[in-house]
């Protein structure tokens, strides 16, 4: 394919459709597309490629600084979907909302790869066990109501249509460590204010709060700050806990989450019901 300048391969457009969903460490990317006979081809050839697409305006890439600590190892650049490879993937039929334009240098790499897979395990089953309505990210969210009237914004917000027809619509909040209990815990209550604006006029659907960590053991912490402050109080019934490490196997979605009291939650599509008037 060519659109007025760099000539794109099969393999380029597969690469393109990838970032679409987030960013990707370039070792991912060159296991993950850059394979002859079963194996990796030569490292220097990959980012030849790379370069190229760059320089044509198809990718966007940084190296970041995620440790700073001393004898730190180096971190190999990461690469997300430019303005070019946008045009790309919609002459190609892809619907624009599907597309995030992330601007590293304005994002928390940590955080934002976790995102990233939740999104991309979020589209797997898109047509094999629900519809995706819409998925807005944070970027999209903060253009459709007011700053205003949204202080604090969710991580995604994103509609399902399962097979039988119903509706769920979830807000989901990334952590990746670096937010006071205390904090985290005003903003679950405030998302049901941002649901408020952002749902559809006369919804009855219902509605969850996803909460999606890094370890285990940032999930316990986050489960203790939202049983025990009073601020969650009406709201913790609704509000689902997971690593992204258990979201990252078959079952995605459709794995167990849990409560703040620990207690498993078997499917988030029939447990996690939050009318849309709660408080």
């Amino acid at each position: 394919m060519s659109l007025k300048g760099l000539h794109l391969t099969d393999r380029d457009i597969d690469v393109l459709k990838y970032l679409a969903y987030g960013p990707a460490f370039s070792d991912d990317l060159h296991a993950r597309f850059f394979v002859k006979s079963g194996k990796p081809i030569d490292r220097s050839n990959f980012e030849k490629r790379m370069k190229k697409l760059k320089d044509a305006n198809h990718l966007q890439s940084m190296n970041p600084q995620m440790l700073r600590q001393r004898n730190a190892p180096n971190h190999r650049p990461v690469y997300s979907i430019a303005e070019r490879g946008v045009e790309v993937l919609t002459s190609e039929g892809m619907n624009v909302d599907r597309i995030r334009l992330v601007n590293l240098n304005k994002r928390s790499i940590p955080h934002e790869m976790i995102l990233t897979r939740l999104v991309r395990k979020i589209y797997e089953f898109d047509g094999v066990r629900y519809q995706v309505i819409r998925l807005y990210d944070d970027v999209m969210l903060s253009k459709l109501a007011p700053r205003w009237k949204m202080q604090r914004i969710p991580d995604v917000r994103f509609t399902v249509q399962l097979k039988n027809g119903s509706y769920f619509s979830f807000l989901v909040e990334v952590d990746a460590g670096s937010t006071h209990p205390t904090e985290f815990s005003r903003k679950l209550v405030a998302f049901t204010q941002v649901n408020r604006l952002l749902a559809p006029v006369n919804s009855k659907d219902p509605f969850g709060i996803l909460v999606v960590c890094d370890t285990e053991n940032r999930m316990r912490v986050l489960q203790r700050a939202v049983q025990e402050n009073s601020f969650t109080a009406k709201i913790k019934p609704w509000i689902a806990f997971n690593t992204i490490y258990n979201l990252d196997n078959s079952l995605g979605l459709f794995n167990p989450w849990y409560r703040s009291d620990g207690t498993k939650i078997e499917t988030i599509f029939k447990e996690i019901r939050m009318p849309l008037k709660i408080v």
